[in-house]
């Protein structure tokens, strides 16, 4: 399993970067560039977390809705 944990935080990061980068009025083309590149790094990031991630056991089906809730939500009677 690779590091998706850094994944997640290196685009977080970057995405918080890129929303405050109109505060400090930086040109429109390096604003533009870092929005392009963010639609990348986003599909990117949920591609990762797709194919690296650890799938719960549990399924949705069976009623189990929430992987950290041990609660059963519904059942059928």
């Amino acid at each position: 399993m690779k590091n998706i944990a850094a994944v997640v935080i290196g685009v977080t990061l970057f995405l918080f970067f890129y929303t405050i980068t109109p505060f400090f009025e930086d040109n429109y083309d390096l604003i533009f560039s870092l929005f392009m590149i963010g639609q990348g790094l986003v599909i990117y990031m949920v591609y990762t977390v797709l194919k690296h991630g650890i799938a719960p056991k549990e399924k949705f089906i069976e009623g189990k809705w929430y992987d950290d809730v041990d609660h059963i939500y519904s059942k059928d009677a």
